[in-house]
């Protein structure tokens, strides 16, 4: 198991964190909590910490301090802010102290899952093999955060609705995202979307185009299929009938 602490000066956030997310079933310990800064350093110090999750503002020093602090010092754990704050300006300065991922309060046990599977994998040194779900392998906090929503959002996000979110503009987010992933905003959506879909007829419910359609932000059911058809090169289904021949 690997070593995590929490630092965050609201005492029932982080207590509440340390107790109710299911850190084992994601490879970590909870080795401490800290209310602030000088009292995590001193922790690190003396201790091995393979991660440090920690807030933003804090009284005295911000979460930035402490991970200058700790790498004057020589310590090199993972670092991910989660912060009430989604400025790009925070974002940024994150970026370049090497911070592994950027989560936003409230963040959903998911996506602290999603930040822990991807922080597992680089502490176990595993490479990131083709086809795996990108948003657990992105260095870049921003788009990380993008994806982030893209996944909890699919059938109702746009580029226009995920810029507003992160409060940066379309065409930027546009060329980040490029720059980023090598692929475009919208052809990620779209395979977001069709994995997704792939997984409900998976699923062996008894989910209707219809219903998958709308579910994945598609108002005319024809068109879903005959996206999923240039996707999959298969009906939807011709792909759950296959699934369930195959128990996949």
């Amino acid at each position: 198991m690997y070593q995590l602490i929490i630092v965050d000066d609201e005492e029932e956030l982080r207590e509440g964190l340390s107790s109710c997310f299911p850190w084992q079933a994601h490879g970590f310990v909870v080795a401490g909590t800290f209310g602030d800064c000088r009292s995590a350093v001193a922790f690190c110090l003396e201790h091995p910490v393979d991660v440090v999750l920690s807030d933003i503002r804090m009284p005295f020093q911000s979460g930035f301090d402490l991970i200058q602090t700790l790498k004057d010092q020589g310590k090199t754990p993972l670092f991910c802010i989660m912060s009430a704050y989604s400025e790009f300006t925070y974002a940024q300065q994150a970026l370049r102290l090497g911070v592994e991922d950027y989560l936003v309060k409230p963040a959903s046990f998911d996506d602290i899952a999603a930040t822990m599977g991807k922080l597992k994998a680089k502490l176990d040194g595993k490479p990131t093999l083709p086809g795996e779900e990108t948003e657990t392998t992105v260095d870049n906090p921003m788009i990380s955060r993008a994806i982030s929503i893209i996944r909890r959002k699919t059938g109702s996000c746009s580029l226009q609705s995920v810029a507003g979110e992160l409060s940066i503009s379309q065409s930027y987010l546009s060329r980040l995202f490029k720059e980023t992933m090598g692929s475009t905003f919208q052809n990620y959506l779209l395979q977001t979307r069709m994995r997704q879909a792939a997984d409900m007829l998976r699923s062996g419910q008894k989910y209707t185009n219809k219903e998958i359609a709308t579910a994945l932000g598609y108002q005319d059911t024809q068109n879903f299929c005959r996206t999923f058809r240039r996707y999959w090169n298969t009906t939807p289904q011709q792909f759950k009938k296959r699934a369930v021949h195959s128990g996949k």
